[in-house]
């Protein structure tokens, strides 16, 4: 049972505060960062810690008390993109309304762009076709590393877009980037040399993919407080629903169509995914924000980066993203190493499983993160990842039905932490700036994505293809994740308060 005298913990050096109570029960926004949301000095209680305390638990929200109400501008009609036109509603001073029946459909809809987009786990069947057919004989480091230059350059232009869409406004964002990844795609069913492969599958995917991904993260957001987690895991299930009938279907095509064909028709069944998500797409931001959209942009938000609870947040990210895509990558030519004479069908059905598996096991853990609170639940979902890597690929998947038993476990709970990021951000620091914020985390992404993978092909090839040293280092590498988050719990929260009093 909670013990309600917690809420009323003193305001001192690295001591609970009040809004990180959040973490363990119902998510309450906190204020946002005084050089941008400025604290009206008759709603903040006298303190007397020093200026960088006091800087520390503004931006976290200590200063408000949990009664503080989130200012949203009413929703608006779908306007058009243009010059000055983007979907946001009326600066108003109503409290934060649930998005009902309206926020749902415009959950459907970001699911639906993440679905062919960012979720697009499908360079594994890619790279496993292009290093038998297309690419033959191309080193499998050198492969994978098209599909890290994609998740990276995804993950560092997050940054970039996450502020130009919160002063500009997602849409626009969202548009370019949906253009972008079509005509990747599209392009690619042309290339038959590994050079053109690398600017359309993997240069133009991860821009296409690094103009919207902050936006489709954070709308949820400003839809939903009671069922934040629900909603962003829904959108982030969409993803992993959309690589694995991809990767089912594709597979098949290129069995029995080709590359040039099978590319073709995917990039219009994607075009029209995008169009129809696109069309169900609102935005409400808060009204202080819409008020501050003339301020000229601050790149470099410092007053994050003076805040402990953010850095043992971004270095675990960047430990955890470093282990979790090896499955996804190689589980496929694993697959046919284990098992000489399979079908090219069943070698890739591993990651189809993998990605349904992630679907539900993204949309769980928004529900445990409801329950529990989203930090708990970030460190538990990266903790089973990285047991599911070191201990049961080692153990368990050495014949077929075992691997599709590690596919099954790893899928659930694998990328499942990847859904509690922007809650997470949301509990601690609002919703004020949130595309800001969202790309700035993502950008602790970038190094894993853009090296993970290689260096895994790396340790596979000088191992003499042992496949245990590469889930060795993917399980490893993804714990010191979770002891990172560990650490800044212990000096700057009552940590054990929360892992044991809840």
């Amino acid at each position: 049972m909670k013990d309600e005298s917690l809420t009323h913990h003193p305001k001192a050096p690295h001591t609970l505060p009040t809004g990180v109570y959040d973490l363990v029960s119902t998510p309450t926004v906190m204020a946002q960062p005084t050089t941008t949301h400025p604290v009206n000095s008759s709603e903040v209680p006298s303190v007397t810690t020093s200026e960088q305390d006091v800087e520390q638990s503004t931006l976290r929200g200590d200063q408000y008390d949990d009664s503080t109400k989130e200012k949203l501008e009413e929703p608006a009609n779908l306007q058009a993109v243009g010059p000055t036109g983007c979907s946001v509603g009326q600066v108003g001073e109503d409290e934060f309304v649930e998005g009902g029946l309206e926020g749902w459909k415009v959950i459907i809809g970001c699911a639906l762009i993440a679905a062919p987009t960012v979720g697009n786990l499908l360079w594994g069947v890619f790279q496993a076709y292009h290093s038998k057919v297309l690419l033959k004989g191309t080193p499998d480091a050198t492969l994978s590393a098209i599909g890290a230059v994609q998740n990276s350059l995804m993950t560092a232009l997050a940054f970039v877009t996450g502020k130009l869409g919160d002063k500009y406004g997602y849409r626009r964002f969202i548009a370019s980037g949906c253009v972008i990844a079509f005509l990747g795609q599209l392009c690619a069913s042309w290339c038959h040399e590994l050079w053109s492969i690398f600017l359309t599958q993997g240069v133009m995917q991860g821009l296409g993919c690094g103009l919207l991904l902050p936006m489709i993260f954070a709308i949820p957001s400003q839809w939903f407080r009671r069922h934040r987690g629900v909603a962003t895991g829904i959108v982030v299930a969409g993803s992993s629903l959309g690589g694995a009938v991809s990767s089912l279907v594709v597979q098949a095509m290129l069995d029995h169509l080709g590359f040039h064909k099978t590319l073709l028709i995917y990039s219009f069944v994607q075009g029209v995914t995008m169009l129809v998500g696109f069309s169900l797409i609102k935005t409400r931001f808060p009204a202080s924000q819409l008020q501050n959209r003339d301020r000229k942009i601050a790149w470099v938000d410092k007053q994050y980066f003076k805040d402990p609870v953010f850095w043992s947040f971004w270095v675990a990210l960047l430990f955890a993203v470093f282990g979790y895509m090896s499955p996804f990558i190689y589980i496929s030519v694993y697959t046919r190493e284990k098992i000489p004479n399979i079908s090219n069908q069943l070698a890739n059905l591993p990651i189809s499983i993998m990605s349904f598996a992630s679907a539900i096991g993204r949309t769980t853990i928004g529900l445990t993160g409801d329950r529990i609170g989203f930090v708990n639940a970030f460190i538990l979902a990266i903790f089973l990842s990285s047991f599911c890597q070191a201990v049961l690929w080692n153990v368990a998947a050495e014949s077929y039905p075992g691997i599709m038993v590690f596919s099954i476990l790893f899928g659930l709970t694998g990328p499942c932490f990847i859904s509690l990021v922007t809650p997470v951000a949301v509990t601690l620091y609002g919703t004020h700036n949130l595309a800001t914020l969202t790309g700035l985390l993502n950008v602790s992404n970038m190094p894993g994505s853009l090296s993970g993978p290689p260096i895994g092909g790396v340790i596979l090839e000088n191992s003499g293809r042992n496949w245990h040293a590469l889930a060795a280092y993917s399980g490893v590498i993804q714990f010191v994740g979770v002891l990172c988050m560990l650490y800044g719990m212990l000096i700057s929260f009552d940590a054990y308060v929360i892992l044991i009093v809840y």
